[in-house]
Formats: C-alpha cells, structure tokens, sequence
C-alpha cells in the first residue's frame, strides 16, 4: 500500500508541473522556445489580472455593491498570488522541490537495518493520510470554485464568470458573450487550481519530513530496552545523528524553497478574508458564493499552518523519546554522545517566514484575528 499511495503523491507533483509548464511538451534545442513555453500562463494570468484590475478601477460605477468589489479584489489578489506561486515553485524552485521528494523516495528502498522496517511503517501511514488529505482537499475546493462560478455566471446573466468584461471588446460584437466566459472560466480555474495544487506540493514535502522525523523518534524507543541500552546505544545514536543530520539539511532545503511562498500565501489569504468578511458585515443577504470563498480561503490557511504545526510537534517529539530511554544503562561515551544528540534536537525542524516567524496553528489564528480586525475598520470606512 504504500507503493500506492507514494505513487499518488507522485503523480500530483508530475501533474503540477506538467500543466502548467507545459512539460508535456517536448523540450527544443532553441533556449527562446523553451522560455516561450514557461511564459505561455504567465502572460495568460497577467492579461487576467490587467483585466480585473481594469473592472476594479475603471468598469466598476456603483462601489457600493460590496459583492461585486469584493470578488474583484479577491481575484486581483489572487491572481496576482498566482503569478508568484508559478515564478517561486514551478520556475525557480522545481528542480529543489523534485531533489528533496526523490531524496525520500531513495529513503524508502534504502536498506537500512535500524530504519527500513520504522520507515515503511511511519511513511506507509502518513502517506496515507496525505493522499486523503490532497484528494479531499482538491475535491472540495474544486466544487466550491464551481459553485462560485455559477453564481457569478447567474449574477452576470451568463456574461461573466469573474464579474468583469474583457477590456476593447464591445458588448455589440457577436463574440461578446463567447469570448468573456470562455476566457474567465479558464482563468479562474486554471488560476486558483495552481494554488490549491501548489499548496498541496507543500503538504507533501512536508508529510515526508515529519514520517522521516517519527521514524528517527521510534528508533530511539529501542533504548528503552536496558540491554540494548548498554550493548548498543552507540551505533543507535551513531545512525539516527547521521539520518536527522541529513534531514535537517532537505528541511533547510524546504525552507529556503517555500519560505517567500509562504510569506505571500498568508498575506494574500488574509487579504482574501478582509474582503470576503466585509461583504458579511455590509450586506443583509449573503449569498453562498461569499461564505463557500471564506470556507476555502480559511482551508487553504489551515492546511498550510496544520502541517507546519505537525512538522514542529515531531521534530519536539525526538526530544521527548531521548528523555524516556534507559540513559543511565548506557556507557559514559554513549551518554556524553545522548547529551550533545539532545543539544542538536533543542533546535526543533520547522518551516518559517518572514514576518510570521514558526508557521504553526498560531499563525492561522494569528491571520483570522487580523482579517477580522481589519474587516471591521473597512467597514467603518466604507460607512
């Protein structure tokens, strides 16, 4: 099973960078061709984001239909998030992303006596959990996003998906309507999809340090044991120093790779929910469409501070298995090399940001007290 779960997570990462790269397309011996291809969404998502911009500005007439300004800014945040997300991951930062999942991918076949058996167990079921947690994740944003779609669709009279009009394009031309769904619906799948899925890559990468994390936790469970304790501790420390060693570096890896995305996910979801709460303090009806965008816009924040939590926890988890082995059993070396383990474990693996520090659980309510907040202060403005 594990096999099979591993190869789902896999397939969702090939998946990410193959539509939106376009790597399904074959790679040409011309540099500029190459370059013309990973420029094919960007330029797509920046003429979208012109466009709303565009409707924010200029098309917009009465600014006190909150719901219409409301998912305009939404959009403008999200699509600009979205030309982030496409330069920090699936551009600058695929060959890191794809070296620390084929690093655990080798921890699975490496045959180690001490970790192989911890490894398939920890991994099988974390994995697991993972593979549920993309697939629920991904389904239940998805139909949100439609049910948004369809409102807006309703609201437009089947002119706009995303609430404004292609810039240039008179209302008189037979391909008005046409041109302006087809358009907005690609855009605004294609573009909050990237999020959805690049926030899932996240969880991965993430889900594969804490299974590596809660294997190195278990190994030291073996210590419990007084015999083992005095016969073998050296080589038990020995190989779970070098394995956190080795670990520690892939998370540092992780962090440099995800640190400015998750700098601009959390601003841009707190962002989202000032402006989607705004409509709830303004508005008598709310329309489904507005409560489905904070449902998942709070999903998105909670996915992505939950397993930064759960990374933390584990890594702390180390520590406290040190503390409850048969310590005083082992040799004085094997104690002094325990003592300098539990020194290097004080500096806990975790994934931070600037300007958010530790993303934790913390930081998620940090984000839906600030929303809150500065909802209430634009609804006091707008008053």
């Amino acid at each position: 099973m594990l096999q099979i779960y591993h190869s789902r997570l896999k397939k969702i990462i090939s998946f990410f960078f193959t539509a939106w790269r376009l790597d399904f397309l074959p790679k040409s011996k011309w540099g500029f061709l190459n370059l013309l291809k990973l420029s094919v969404y960007p330029i797509f998502a920046a003429f979208g984001l012109f466009c709303v911009t565009w409707h924010l500005f200029v098309q917009i007439e009465d600014y006190s239909d909150l719901i219409d300004v409301a998912f305009t800014c939404t959009f403008v945040v999200g699509l600009y998030q979205d030309l982030m997300i496409y330069t920090v991951i699936a551009v600058y930062n695929k060959k890191r992303i794809m070296e620390i999942f084929e690093y655990f991918e080798n921890l699975l076949i490496l045959k180690d006596p001490l970790m192989f058996d911890l490894r398939q167990k920890h991994f099988e079921i974390i994995t697991k959990i993972g593979q549920m947690c993309a697939k629920y994740f991904l389904a239940g944003t998805f139909a949100a996003w439609i049910e948004i779609v369809a409102y807006n669709l309703l609201r437009s009279d089947f002119v706009s998906p995303m609430l404004m009009y292609i810039p240039g394009l008179p209302k008189e031309s037979p391909y008005y309507q046409s041109c302006n769904v087809i358009f907005q619906l690609l855009l605004f799948l294609f573009g909050y999809e990237l999020i959805m899925f690049s926030d899932v890559i996240i969880m991965i990468t993430i889900i594969c340090c804490q299974a590596e994390l809660e294997a190195i936790a278990e190994l030291f469970s073996i210590l419990n044991d007084e015999t083992v304790a005095a016969n073998e501790a050296g080589l038990i420390i020995k190989t779970a120093h070098y394995h956190h060693r080795i670990l520690a570096d892939q998370a540092n890896k992780l962090t440099m790779a995800f640190w400015h995305i998750f700098l601009q996910k959390l601003m841009t979801i707190m962002l989202y929910l000032c402006t989607m709460l705004l409509t709830f303090q303004a508005v008598n009806e709310i329309p489904i469409a507005a409560l489905l965008s904070i449902i998942v816009m709070m999903s998105e924040g909670l996915i992505l501070c939950y397993f930064g939590q759960i990374l933390r926890d584990s890594s702390e988890k180390m520590a406290q298995s040190i503390y409850m082995t048969k310590w005083y059993e082992m040799k004085t070396r094997d104690q002094k090399d325990m003592l300098m383990l539990m020194m290097r474990f004080s500096y806990p693996v975790k994934i931070e940001t600037f300007g958010f520090g530790t993303v934790s659980l913390f930081t998620f309510l940090q984000i839906c007290k600030a929303s809150a907040s500065y909802a209430a202060i634009l609804y006091t403005v707008f008053n």
